[in-house]
């Protein structure tokens, strides 16, 4: 985050800060002893011990220096829709910011039950991600259809990801209506999807759908074309596990993946890992 987006507040115990904040400030040596300053991790888990934190740090500083998200100055991520708009840090931010942001943004028109369905948590945060990253690159757009208003199955029969709040369709982009006169080579729709086809790893889309074929982005395997997307861009995420009442199931397998004496067994692996060297410094 920018300085200029922070709110200074008092810490507590269990505060959630950025990067670069200032815990505290050592006093001046005094009669002969040097101050000193105790900083250890410990990590999430019943039991889990302090681990030594200069890997972690190691990390943090090659992340600033390959200027993914740690130095506005340098970013390579920058989109197009003004200095606010940073895509590194709108994709890996949580989801209770992007719904904020979301609700905020003057660039996306969202129909009323849409605006509900994101106020009331039921979109998947890779949605809302999504929005913002479009939003980013310089696109406005329409929003017709989250969960609110559309049916649990899809026309082919399946269970819709609208119905799971895992799919977002948009009908308009930069004032432009998606027909099938707007959609083909060169067109906003195009445009469009090629921006959502940079999108990897967990926030790949698993479905773009709209009258375009998936010949047109060079075989790309999540683009589908179907007749009844000639009004609209779907955008479909597969549900992710745990979504449902699962969750607390998985949570406590995650917390028991490594038991306490492996945490400094993985600390200690970490530090010899030899990290490459970025923009010719080490």
């Amino acid at each position: 985050m920018r300085r200029s987006d922070l709110r200074l507040v008092p810490l507590h115990r269990g505060s959630k800060i950025t990067a670069g904040t200032v815990l505290g400030r050592l006093r001046e040596p005094s009669e002969g002893r040097r101050a000193s300053l105790r900083f250890a991790i410990r990590p999430g888990g019943p039991g889990a011990p302090r681990i030594d934190p200069r890997p972690i740090v190691d990390g943090w500083r090659l992340l600033d220096e390959a200027s993914v998200f740690g130095n506005e100055r340098r970013s390579r991520l920058l989109g197009d829709g003004g200095p606010s708009a940073d895509v590194g840090r709108l994709l890996l931010m949580s989801k209770e910011q992007l719904q904020r942001r979301v609700l905020a943004d003057r660039r996306l028109s969202i129909y009323p039950g849409g605006r509900g369905d994101i106020a009331a948590g039921v979109i998947d945060r890779r949605v809302l991600a999504t929005l913002e990253y479009l939003t980013a690159n310089g696109l406005r757009l329409t929003i017709t259809s989250l969960r609110t208003g559309h049916g649990y199955l899809s026309a082919s029969g399946n269970v819709s990801e609208h119905s799971s709040g895992n799919a977002v369709d948009i009908a308009q982009v930069n004032g432009i209506t998606i027909t099938p006169a707007t959609q083909g080579p060169g067109s906003i729709t195009a445009s469009t999807i090629r921006l959502l086809l940079r999108l990897q790893g967990t926030m790949e889309p698993h479905q773009i759908i709209s009258l375009m074929r998936p010949s047109d982005f060079g075989g790309a395997a999540n683009v589908l074309a179907l007749g009844d997307h000639d009004d609209h861009i779907h955008v479909g995420f597969r549900p992710q596990a745990g979504a449902g009442g699962d969750a607390p199931r998985l949570a406590r397998q995650v917390a028991e993946v490594l038991r306490p004496a492996q945490w400094r067994e993985l600390a200690d692996r970490l530090a010899q890992i030899d990290n490459p060297r970025v923009g010719g410094r080490r």
